[in-house]
């Protein structure tokens, strides 16, 4: 009888996006910065960290959730990152809005996006990163271990 466990999601920190992600299943969460309709993309942020979210499978265009016209909301997405060869077209944002970095070459192909307005990002933020380091150190336990 074959496996049938769904694969599970890293969690992941805007910050920590990069091609070394690529092809994994991720769950982010970040302020809603725009809402592109014409090619079915929000994109999130977190402080400067942004991250361009492709909503298509998730989200229809005909029953367009409320959340998606207010700014700042927060959102939570699980997809798969992935590259495109071809630079995604980068929103014009007003000029009030903050100044962030996003790589227009990674999307995250969302098979989930959600409000997630009770969640504090700044402890998202902290949870993540104190996981990250309990495992960069049984890493290195590891691999001194395997050194002896």
């Amino acid at each position: 009888m074959p496996n049938q466990q769904i694969e599970p999601a890293t969690v992941t920190r805007l910050r920590s996006i990069s091609p070394q992600l690529l092809s994994r299943k991720l769950r982010v969460a970040g302020w809603l910065l725009h809402h592109n309709t014409e090619n079915s993309t929000i994109l999130i942020h977190d402080g400067e960290d942004a991250l361009l979210v492709d909503v298509s499978l998730c989200l229809s265009p005909s029953a367009l959730s409320p959340w998606l016209r207010e700014s700042k909301t927060i959102v939570m997405a699980l997809g798969y990152l992935e590259f495109s060869h071809r630079a995604l077209p980068l929103p014009v944002l007003s000029a009030h809005a903050p100044l962030v970095d996003v790589n227009p070459h990674l999307v995250l192909r969302a098979i989930l996006a959600e409000e997630a307005r009770d969640l504090d990002m700044s402890l998202w933020n902290k949870a993540i990163e104190a996981r990250e380091e309990v495992m960069a150190r049984a890493e290195s336990d590891q691999s001194r271990q395997e050194q002896r």
